[in-house]
């Protein structure tokens, strides 16, 4: 025992000296440093992406999801309600007068007056105007007016003897007014309000010194001297008498009558009703319906008549268009025009059965009345004889897509359903429609299809 302990305490004095052994094949080499560059740009590729992808679709996002229906089909047609009045009552045929929009000063009207001495071109504007002349040369001027536009087309002027030519150019910052004058014209321009309407004029006139020495023109007594549209000038001389004999300086001095008579009466009538339809154009009803009130019992009165009655209806003054109607039957007893507008006035009052006998007495009836005597049958729901007068329409104009609607309309209600679906793709292949009558059609067609199909 003691042996063994001397050689244990012999080896825990003795110092620890571990060497390791390294083996190349089982030893771990230490992990190489991974390049992040690829993976950065990844990153930055995927971000990108997913920008692009929020700035396309985030409209999308925001919507609300559309719920899909179940599809219904139904057999009852749609009676035309008053939302569906156009799609059967046939198109107005009066002069009806479409106001544009207008926006800004704008020169909306000219009125060129002529007399023996001066000439006036008057531009009429819906507000005042800056002008100023920007070209002068031996007869030529040009006018600016500045932040205006012209709503007018200058005319074609010939054979005066004011003025050779006349345009009215638009540019950038208004309109150029450029016109050619005769020769030794004087040239004045103003501007004024008259009855509240600015008005900007020229006024041309030949110089004094013309006046003073020009000669009148040879013609025999009472013989009409005319050059191109000017008034007729009648000169006539007192005869000398036979016993007589008169020097020749009192013979220059017999006096001149000079009667002053336009060659064209109706030409003031005419500038009047013009005017009166620009007044309209421009929203300035009141001052037109004056203006066509006294062209009544005129050369224009027939179509004074015709703008009014168009104003009226617009204005929906369905008392003065029918008193106005009725004046004008009596005084027009053969014109189609206003027994069509006042068979319309009556429609429009839902007096129906009074269009119908209205139409009754008459021998013959045009398109129209047929297609409003059809929309009044309708209207009281006899469909048999709606579908009749609409044939008679359609026999004579077959391409008019609203009465292939009111047709159609009645052949549902009659449960003629494959003429119906007919009658409706006949007015769509026609086209021609508003956006409300396009769905109405379609509509109506998809619902025929599915029930007979």
């Amino acid at each position: 025992m003691s042996v063994i302990n001397n050689v244990l305490k012999n080896l825990e004095s003795r110092e620890s000296n571990f060497t390791p052994i390294e083996i190349d094949s089982i030893a771990s080499s230490p992990a190489p440093a991974r390049d992040l560059k690829p993976l950065l740009l990844i990153a930055v590729l995927l971000t990108a992406l997913a920008a692009a992808a929020w700035y396309y679709l985030q409209d999308r996002l925001f919507q609300p999801a559309s719920t899909s229906l179940p599809v219904v089909v139904s057999l009852a047609p749609e009676v035309p309600s008053p939302a569906m009045q156009d799609a059967v009552e046939p198109e107005s045929e009066s002069a009806a007068v479409v106001a544009d929009e207008m926006t800004g000063n704008q020169i909306i009207g000219l009125q060129i007056r002529e007399s023996e001495q001066d000439m006036s071109m008057e531009f009429a504007l819906r507000d005042r105007v800056v002008a100023y002349l920007k070209e002068r040369g031996e007869n030529s001027f040009g006018y600016h007016l500045r932040d205006v536009e012209s709503q007018i087309v200058a005319p074609l002027i010939s054979d005066n003897r004011w003025l050779q030519e006349l345009e009215i150019v638009a540019s950038q910052t208004g309109v150029d007014i450029n016109f050619l004058t005769a020769a030794d014209i004087l040239v004045e321009t103003r501007q004024d309000l008259r009855d509240g309407e600015p008005i900007w004029s020229i006024n041309l006139r030949k110089s004094a010194a013309l006046t003073e020495s020009e000669p009148e023109p040879e013609s025999e007594a009472g013989a009409a001297v005319t050059r191109g549209d000017e008034p007729a000038v009648s000169v006539s001389q007192p005869a000398p008498a036979t016993a007589e004999v008169q020097h020749p300086a009192e013979a220059a001095a017999a006096p001149v009558e000079i009667d002053i008579k336009s060659t064209n009466p109706n030409t003031a009538s005419i500038n009047q009703l013009e005017y009166a339809v620009q007044l309209i154009n421009s929203g300035r009803t009141a001052k037109a319906e004056a203006l066509l009130q006294g062209l009544l019992g005129g050369a224009q009165d027939y179509t004074a008549r015709e703008h009014l009655l168009a104003l009226y209806g617009r204005q929906r003054q369905i008392g003065r268009k029918q008193r106005l109607l009725r004046g004008s039957m009596a005084q027009y007893p053969d014109a189609a025009l206003f027994k069509t507008e006042y068979a319309r006035s009556l429609f429009h009052s839902a007096a129906y059965r009074a269009v119908i006998e209205f139409f009754a007495k008459e021998a013959t009836i045009d398109v129209t009345q047929q297609a409003l005597v059809a929309a009044s049958y309708q209207r009281l729901d006899e469909h048999q004889d709606a579908i009749k007068y609409y044939r008679m329409a359609l026999a004579q104009d077959a391409n008019n897509a609203r009465n292939w609607i009111g047709l159609a309309i009645s052949q549902e209600n009659t449960t003629a359903l494959e003429e119906a679906l007919n009658s409706y793709r006949r007015a769509a292949r026609l086209g021609g429609l508003n956006g409300r009558l396009q769905a109405f059609v379609a509509s109506r067609s998809s619902t025929l299809e599915q029930v007979l199909n």
